[in-house]
């Protein structure tokens, strides 16, 4: 599983560090990937789908 996210649409609400904070962190006025997850984390996903304005991209 690779996690990236476009910080041009990232607007930091802080979900995805909420959901999945071992994977994101809020950094100035985007979120950014600290470290990529081991195998398929659902928390990585729910992140993901809840992401206000899709910035995050999960392939894999």
């Amino acid at each position: 599983m690779t996690v990236t996210i476009d910080a041009e649409r990232c607007i930091a609400c802080g979900m995805c560090a909420y959901a999945a904070p071992e994977v994101f962190r809020i950094a100035g006025s985007a979120s950014t990937v600290i470290a990529q997850p081991e195998g398929r984390d659902p928390k990585v996903r729910d992140a993901a789908n809840g992401c206000p304005v899709n910035a995050i991209r999960v392939e894999g």
